[in-house]
């Protein structure tokens, strides 16, 4: 059987003020990336470039926020 109906769910429901709050985040943080990168692009020099960098790191951050991050957190201590 691929998926055990008998137990137990220990994740948040998908309702959660958790849940919603990081989907916000994420989404703040996504076009908030785009933002960084086009300012990033019109600044020269290496205050440029640590700038669009920093838009990259944003946009890494807000793809893991709902991948990685809020599902680790759900799951606890269990694994």
């Amino acid at each position: 059987m691929a998926y055990d109906t008998t137990e137990p769910h220990q994740d948040a429901p998908p309702e959660a003020p958790s849940r919603v709050a990081a989907g916000v985040l994420s989404l703040v943080f996504f076009f908030g990336s785009f933002a960084l990168i086009a300012w990033g692009f019109d600044i020269d020099g290496a205050l440029g470039m640590t700038i669009a960098a920093a838009g990259i790191l944003t946009f890494a951050l807000a793809y893991a926020i709902p991948t990685a991050i809020v599902p680790a957190l759900d799951r606890g201590g269990r694994r």
